[in-house]
């Protein structure tokens, strides 16, 4: 029995266990990061991309529909709405999101659309490399609104 442990530890075979097992950890924080740091990117991609298609939206001056009431929605609740539309798989509220001017701005006007986002990291361990298990990030795009006609309310 011990003739064949000494063996064993000598055999190069239990040299590539010996590596193996150092190497998996490093292996595992290196494809964690990569997996964290993509999940980051794209969230944050989809979230520019949601804001400028809300900016793109609100520059025509169109205003979605009340789905229960069939009645015209504000300027500034169609461009959220836009916007939710996009991101909502993200916990994304109309509360993190904010037009200056709030009413949406008026023809030709300039007007400024951010999103204020809060990460949360899905790996454990990447808390650590990291340094906090939440990052903000905030997206923002300006846009001045085309020559439109506003609606006599």
């Amino acid at each position: 029995m011990i003739h064949c442990l000494r063996r064993l530890l000598r055999g190069t075979r239990a040299q590539g266990l010996a590596e193996f097992v150092l190497a998996i950890p490093v292996f595992m924080v290196l494809f964690s990061g990569i997996y964290e740091f993509s999940r980051y990117y794209t969230t944050r991609l989809r979230i520019r991309s949601a804001v400028a298609e809300g900016a793109r939206f609100g520059t025509t001056g169109s205003v979605l529909m009340d789905a229960d009431s069939g009645d015209p929605l504000g300027r500034a609740e169609s461009i959220k709405n836009t916007i939710l539309a996009h991101v909502a798989q993200f916990g994304v509220t109309a509360d993190h999101i904010e037009i200056d001017p709030a009413d949406g701005g008026a023809p030709e006007e300039v007007v400024t659309i951010t999103l204020d986002y809060e990460y949360q990291v899905a790996i454990p361990l990447m808390e650590s490399v990291f340094g906090t298990e939440v990052m903000d990030f905030s997206v923002s795009t300006v846009m001045r609104n085309e020559p439109f006609f506003e609606e006599e309310a």
